[in-house]
């Protein structure tokens, strides 16, 4: 008998201890329940730029909602239904964040929705013309490319070979070079106020260098540093997403950034840039082509097909396309790639005139 009351006694403290915690768990949760919920649009929900967005809020009984505050970037509009359209105030494509804020008298419930913005068309189809062809040392992992003066500047990647160089444009010979650090993987690589800037990846660190390619400071940043290029007073910069950010030179801060959208969606992996004729001109990386970007917008506007510039045999030993560089005294265009063995001048034109 008492070896049986023990063991009763065992088990009713169990069940205690077990009620005890379920009761816990319901008092603490951290959720708060809303009286309100949007019903339209959903969450990353895409548009076509232009369309109106609808706007739909549910609310139960105990809450009569009297009016709609929504916020669309810099525009704020009040709604008195719970039912309505909004517009978006830019043609800036991408992702917008709506703050919705429901109102019953003074108390109020607020709501964020992401939306997806595409451009109407989609981009203008181009290809290549070869013009010229020059060397270009297969040594060199090709992050970075800028004419200046009629010579090629270069920077090139990889761990422990990691450069900055001056190079002959049409002989492909190395005038001059720079090693970085072997713990650092040299990328992108621009020039502007007659000093060049030049990104590593994944140490947040940068140099900028004068125009006898000696080293005059260094700057810092947050974000991975893939490709660099220059627009008005401003350095455009990519990382390994559809975002380009827009930097003051000095202070290397970000002032404003744009998303890669064409009319299927984002454009990612941007890698190394050129601006031509106030363009953004990007390499998208493991791909064989180069989109056109409105700087403003974010709006791929062009695609240019690289398909076959190299032959199956220099394919063999070769890496991705990557460098895009225009001489701005004669306005010619030169492309080329990690490890590839030869640089490209070349014009584009319309696949519809092949």
């Amino acid at each position: 008998m008492i070896r049986l009351s023990y063991a009763l006694l065992f088990l009713l403290i169990l069940a205690g201890c077990g009620d005890g915690k379920e009761e816990s768990q319901k008092n603490t949760s951290p959720r708060i329940r809303k009286a309100t919920s949007i019903s339209s649009p959903t969450q990353n929900q895409s548009y076509v730029r232009g369309a109106m967005i609808d706007i739909e809020v549910s609310s139960e009984e105990d809450f009569s909602v009297d009016s709609v505050q929504v916020s669309v970037g810099d525009v704020t509009t009040t709604f008195n239904s719970s039912s309505f359209k909004v517009e978006i105030p830019t043609r800036k494509v991408g992702t917008w964040r709506l703050l919705i804020k429901v109102y019953d008298g003074e108390n109020s419930e607020t709501h964020y929705r992401n939306i997806i913005i595409l451009p109407e068309n989609g981009p203008e189809e181009l290809t290549y013309t070869i013009k010229n062809t020059y060397p270009h040392d297969t040594e060199d992992y090709t992050q970075g490319l800028i004419i200046k003066d009629g010579f090629l500047y270069e920077s090139t990647g990889q761990r422990g070979k990691s450069t900055f160089k001056k190079k002959n444009l049409t002989t492909g010979e190395t005038l001059k070079v720079i090693n970085l650090a072997s713990n650092l993987f040299g990328e992108g690589l621009a020039l502007i106020n007659e000093e060049f800037y030049q990104l590593t990846w994944t140490s947040g660190q940068g140099f900028v260098y004068n125009a006898e390619m000696e080293q005059v400071r260094t700057f810092n940043y947050q974000v991975q540093g893939w490709g660099l290029a220059t627009l008005g007073n401003e350095l455009v910069l990519t990382d390994e997403t559809e975002k380009l950010y827009f930097v003051e030179p000095k202070s290397f801060t970000i002032q404003r950034e744009i998303e890669a959208y064409d009319h299927k969606g984002k454009v990612d992996a941007l890698n190394e840039l050129e601006v031509i004729d106030g363009l953004i001109y990007a390499n998208v990386y493991q791909e064989d082509f180069i989109v056109v970007i409105d700087p403003e917008t974010g709006e791929v506007l062009q695609k240019i097909d690289f398909a076959g510039i190299l032959t199956e045999e220099e394919y063999q030993s070769a890496d991705v396309l990557n460098g895009i560089a225009q001489d701005p005294e004669t306005g010619r265009i030169y492309v080329t790639g990690k490890w590839w063995p030869k640089l490209f001048e070349v014009t584009f034109q319309p696949k519809t005139l092949q």
